[in-house]
């Protein structure tokens, strides 16, 4: 029997993105924990054999709408900004992962659409890229499956379930562009930066025998109808489950988590699902707190 879904939702322009992206990297790609990884214990490297992963790039400025958020609430309250720069900092100093700036940078908030979309291409399987690469995918297709053949959700923002081979190169890809953003402090909106990173981390990594297309050629893709609307339907769908910030964890019994501080607690989700009671909880299906 195939695990459950955990939907990692994420956008490039957030910082606790980052965090947890860099975990789930970690654990993805085995990288060993280091002396200081266990200081805090909220951010502990994660056990990912308990779920089935799904990377789910989204734009949060359409969410933010959706609720009547104009602005990143760290923009609008500028201590809070402030606050989470530090936060960030310090969290990624725990795992070993220096240089976050500790305040907010003048170029934040990045233009995130780039990287967003060629993260949701990446994310539908190396097939799909290939397949929108020679012309042959001209609509949002259902993404791939693993070999338990447990299929995607309805709707064109949907996803099924990523196998091992592509979230070891997507976790990467999504990694190493928030690291470009916020360590190296370029500008992921920039078609040559993105292509770079697609050459270098995706095209590079991908398994051996698999072919894929260049960075520039990704960076047109980008821009086709059929990748603009798969990464506008997923971002309708978190808006539709109720997500209002990111990272953001559900379930594939309808939970949700928000905030890298709930990624363990998402993971170890369906082992006490049981032991939930819904009354007291939050059902992202239901979108009626009951706090």
């Amino acid at each position: 029997m195939a695990p459950p879904t955990l939907c990692f939702w994420f956008e490039f322009s957030s910082p606790y993105s980052m965090v947890s992206a860099l975990r789930l990297f970690r654990a993805l790609n085995e990288v060993p924990q280091g002396s200081a990884r266990q200081t805090l214990p909220s951010n502990g490297q994660p056990d990912i054999s308990e779920v089935s992963l799904a990377y789910r790039p989204i734009l949060l400025g359409p969410v933010f709408k959706a609720i009547g958020q104009q602005l990143l609430p760290a923009m609008q309250i500028p201590i809070k900004g402030k606050y989470m720069f530090h936060d960030v900092e310090r969290t990624l100093n725990t795992l070993d992962c220096p240089g976050f700036p500790g305040t907010p940078m003048k170029n934040w908030p990045p233009n995130p659409i780039l990287p967003a979309r060629m993260a949701w291409l990446l994310a539908q399987g190396f097939e799909h890229v290939n397949a929108v690469d020679s012309g042959a995918e001209q609509t949002p297709s259902a993404p791939p499956t693993t070999e338990s053949g447990a299929g995607p959700g309805p709707g064109p923002g949907s996803v099924g379930r990523q196998d091992r081979a592509l979230l070891r190169v997507l976790s990467e890809f999504v990694w190493r562009v928030y690291e470009t953003e916020f360590i190296h402090g370029k500008d992921i909106g920039d078609p040559d930066t993105m292509a770079a990173l697609w050459n270098t981390y995706v095209t590079g990594s991908a398994p051996r025998g698999t072919r894929l297309p260049s960075g520039n050629r990704a960076v047109e893709m980008a821009g086709l109808q059929a990748v603009k609307d798969g990464l506008r339907g997923a971002t309708q769908e978190a808006v539709d489950l109720g997500l209002f910030g990111a990272p953001s964890f559900t379930t594939d019994d309808g939970d949700l988590y928000w905030g890298n501080d709930r990624l363990l607690d998402a993971i170890a989700h369906h082992r006490v699902k049981k032991q939930i009671n819904q009354a007291s909880g939050f059902c992202v299906r239901s979108r009626n707190p009951s706090l």
